[in-house]
């Protein structure tokens, strides 16, 4: 018997009595191979403990049957459901998922471009979250097909990548429903400005006149962040009386604390996030949230990918918009107060 770490392609074939590219077919999952000697191949496999060289399988078939998934922060709850839909959509076309959390770091999303040919992929999805400026220049030189799912940033139309959206009216939506509610004193938190920044020009816009003393920046889009906008607002001589936040994470950091802190919620202070994550529906109270349609706009993104990898397509880019949707909870109900006395 071959020795164990040097067993080779050719010697599991001559054990299956098969040619080497029935080996290579079995292994690769491909068609032209009957199941009985796709079982048998398989058995040898596994008895020679035989680890296929995933780069030589590359070069000969051109193509790994792997994707990379690049995210800005696996902390974040709408993150899995992301990942989770790319791998789904992945998946019925045979093809793996490598994912990458970039911490939405400027120079790690360059890296991750520039570096996506070390990973033996044949393709990737990226979330950005920085968007540094010579972002567009690699990815108009990546090695491999490149999809964007894209939220709160508006992208140069010479990106040679397929794009997936979401319409930005978010923030919109937000600030609309806490003026139907009658809110007047309306504060934002959120992370620093530049990240998202389209969710805080709405905030802007929807506005005569920012009153600064009610906008908080926190780091990032943490629970934390939450926290110490709670803090914060609390801190002031004359409280908001309904906060947007830029997004879940930051919403139910503010409801918890404001909990521990006495702040009823929406009876004193109202509080609506985005993203839609499914923590929103376990907090007391639940907390509104526009859902930025995270499933369809992943498994969008991963089958115009895939449809390019497969097909060898280039040029024809594609711009794909979804609309947000407005979910309302506990958290911005109308409160109807009584004027007895």
């Amino acid at each position: 018997m071959a020795n164990k770490n040097k067993v080779t392609i050719e010697d599991v074939a001559k054990r299956a009595g098969v040619g080497i590219a029935t080996v290579s077919r079995a292994i690769n999952n491909s068609e032209g191979i009957s199941s009985k000697t796709k079982a048998l191949v398989l058995q040898v496999i596994e008895e020679m403990g035989f680890t296929p060289n995933t780069s030589a399988q590359s070069l000969k078939i051109r193509q790994t049957k792997q994707i990379a998934l690049a995210v800005p922060d696996i902390r974040n709850a709408i993150i899995p459901d992301i990942a989770w839909s790319v791998e789904q959509a992945a998946k019925q076309d045979g093809y793996r998922v490598i994912q990458i959390n970039t911490s939405g770091n400027p120079r790690t999303e360059l890296e991750t471009i520039r570096e996506i040919k070390k990973l033996h992929v044949d393709g990737l999805i990226i979330m950005p979250l920085a968007y540094p400026k010579t972002m567009v220049e690699l990815i108009n030189k990546s090695s491999v097909p490149v999809s964007i799912i894209n939220y709160g940033k508006r992208i140069t139309e010479n990106v040679k990548a397929d794009i997936v959206s979401l319409s930005r009216f978010e923030g919109q939506l937000i600030m609309e429903h806490l003026n139907s509610i009658g809110r007047t004193r309306i504060a934002y938190a959120g992370a620093q400005k530049e990240l998202i920044e389209d969710r805080y020009l709405a905030y802007q816009q929807a506005l005569s006149q920012v009153d600064i003393s009610l906008v908080y920046f926190g780091e990032d889009f943490s629970l934390q962040t939450g926290v110490q906008a709670a803090d914060y607002f609390y801190s002031l001589t004359h409280m908001p009386d309904a906060i947007y936040a830029v997004n879940d994470m930051v919403a139910i950091g503010i409801v918890n604390r404001f909990k521990e802190l006495g702040v009823r919620v929406p009876e004193d202070v109202a509080v609506v996030g985005v993203d839609n994550n499914a923590w929103t529906t376990i907090t007391s109270p639940q907390i509104s949230s526009v859902s930025i349609m995270g499933n369809e706009v992943a498994r969008l993104a991963t089958q115009l990918l895939l449809q390019r990898i497969q097909d060898n397509i280039t040029g024809d880019y594609q711009r794909v918009q979804l609309d947000p949707r407005l979910i309302v909870r506990e958290s911005s109900v109308s409160i109807k107060r009584s004027t007895t006395g």
